[in-house]
């Protein structure tokens, strides 16, 4: 039982620290570390070097995809070559079972030690520090954790030992296999489990011929692991990872076929792997590293024929392609003046759309417009892209006049987001109770002042924003009469009812929005012009 404890706090404490470690370490890049390896990737070259390198970082190839699909979404990066940094960030994560296979336990001791004196006494300041001190911390106790694991293996090999359950499924590359797959799905990643296995190859619990097809099962989870990530991306989003499912197939491939080549020559090549590794779990985690590598030459090698087979399997949903930038320029982030005025672009596109979320609740509204829900997810995604476009170009450090009018940009296109959620919530609500003459009113008058909005918006905020301001007063006072009106009939349905006083919040809350949009807009046309 004590074997089993001393197991199991290894294994907790390995995981938490691969997840102190790479929870703190993205927070201490910080944007404009980020911004700059973002101007790094220029071509394949830089992209294999950048993403190994950010892989190494952050330990997590998944958080190097987000970050390089918010690049492109945000305009940021074209979507070229960029898109093979994380394929190649999995051989910066495969140096994690390479780093165990060194016994650092004392330097991780140490580490521990350091951090809680630095803890205990408070002697850390700022957010930096922590982050830094924090994941250090994480380092040492994933450290820490596998030299436990190792001490735990030994009692456990004695006790397996000539154990027929045990050499069976040592003997059986197959369960091996599922086995390390299972580690794999379990952690999200298949360096991880890879690390377990040299864990145990290190403490004698598995030997090489029997580690080879548990980390061969790990990489093939994790085709898996990026797969099941495919269908909910944006179509950039969607090949990074598929990217990714073929660089892992590629490095699976080459561990199957160097585990079979194993099975009958191990004999010669043994000499070979002891060039590798001072030690079999050397060995493991370098022909894991390896695996990585041939993998991302596969991918890199097969990336036009991926992008055509996401292209035509997968191709664009209706709401991605309303969520593409029309005014978004990369190039112009140089050029802060353009940059704002495409951005101020944008934001008036979102504003102009506002009227067409009420189209299928409204009489005379128009059928082939797309769907409230539509509109609300397109634009939610397109204005977060303006946003990061915004938060791109603040990287830049622009002048302080810049500054004022990329924080209002920014606002407003909070503003334009939060209203297409309003406005497709308020259609919804329509929907319910379009039956009754005082929802039909209310849906009508709100198409009216959204147009109001919308013509604001063209205009880019030069039109007349008094008058438009004038016209979305508060109607507070004229909703919460509605709705004493409402409370005291009693031949509207309690569904139809309660619909109707959900339109009644939202007509507030959209008013109250387009204001902060009208102004917002207004302040950044002045703002311009004065520039």
């Amino acid at each position: 039982m004590a074997t089993i404890a001393l197991l199991l706090s290894g294994l907790g404490l390995f995981f938490i620290g691969v997840r102190g470690l790479s929870a703190n370490l993205v927070p201490l890049v910080g944007r404009r570390t980020r911004a700059a390896f973002a101007r790094a990737l220029k071509g394949r070259l830089s992209a294999a070097a950048n993403g190994t390198l950010a892989g190494m970082v952050t330990q997590s190839a998944t958080a190097v995809s987000w970050i390089i699909v918010s690049f492109v979404r945000g305009g940021v990066l074209p979507d070229g070559p960029a898109l093979l940094a994380p394929t190649w960030s999995n051989v910066g994560t495969a140096l994690l079972p390479l780093i165990v296979a060194i016994d650092t336990s004392t330097a991780a001791g140490i580490v521990i030690g350091v951090v809680g004196f630095v803890t205990y006494f408070k002697l850390a300041r700022g957010d930096r520090t922590r982050n830094a001190l924090e994941a250090a911390l994480g380092a040492a106790l994933l450290l820490f954790g596998m030299h436990l694991v190792a001490i735990a293996v030994g009692p456990m090999r004695e006790a397996l030992m000539h154990n027929p359950w045990w050499d069976a499924a040592v003997d059986n590359p197959w369960l091996l296999a599922l086995i390390g797959a299972g580690f794999s799905l379990a952690a999200q990643s298949s360096s991880v489990a890879a690390a377990l296995a040299v864990a145990a190859v290190a403490g004698g619990l598995l030997d090489l011929g029997a580690a080879l097809p548990l980390i061969a099962g790990a990489n093939a989870a994790a085709i898996v692991n990026n797969a099941v990530l495919i269908p909910g991306e944006t179509s950039t989003g969607r090949v990074v990872f598929a990217l990714q499912v073929v660089q892992k197939g590629g490095g699976t491939l080459l561990l199957a076929a160097f585990t079979v080549y194993c099975a009958f020559n191990l004999g010669t090549i043994e000499p070979w792997l002891h060039q590798l590794g001072h030690d079999i779990s050397g060995e493991v985690a370098v022909v894991f590293l390896l695996a990585q590598i041939g993998g991302a030459l596969i991918a890199t090698l097969l990336e036009t024929p991926t992008r055509h087979a996401v292209a035509r399997f997968l191709p664009p949903s209706p709401a991605e392609t309303l969520a593409q930038p029309a005014f978004l320029l990369r190039e112009a982030l140089s050029d802060p003046t353009t940059a704002l005025d495409l951005a101020n672009r944008e934001v008036a596109r979102l504003g102009t759309r506002l009227p067409l979320l009420l189209d299928h609740v409204r009489d005379e509204g128009d059928r082939s417009t797309p769907s409230s829900a539509l509109m609300r997810e397109a634009g939610t995604s397109l204005a977060a892209t303006t946003k990061a476009y915004l938060a791109a170009l603040l990287d830049a450090q622009p002048a302080r006049d810049q500054v004022a009018v990329a924080l209002l940009l920014d606002d407003a296109a909070t503003n334009a987001g939060a209203l297409h959620e309003a406005v497709a919530e308020f259609a919804e609500a329509a929907a319910t109770a379009r039956g009754l003459p005082t929802a039909q009113r209310l849906t009508e008058a709100l198409h009216v002042l959204l147009g109001a909005v919308a013509d604001h918006a063209e205009s880019l905020g030069a039109d007349e924003p008094d008058l438009v301001l004038s016209l979305l007063g508060h109607r507070d006072q004229l909703m919460e009469e509605l709705r004493q009106r409402l409370s005291s009939q009693q031949d509207v349905p309690p569904q139809v009812q309660n619909a109707l006083f959900q339109m009644t919040v939202l007509f507030e809350r959209t008013v109250w929005l387009a204001r902060r949009l009208v102004n917002g807009l207004s302040q950044v046309q002045r703002a311009l012009a004065a520039g």
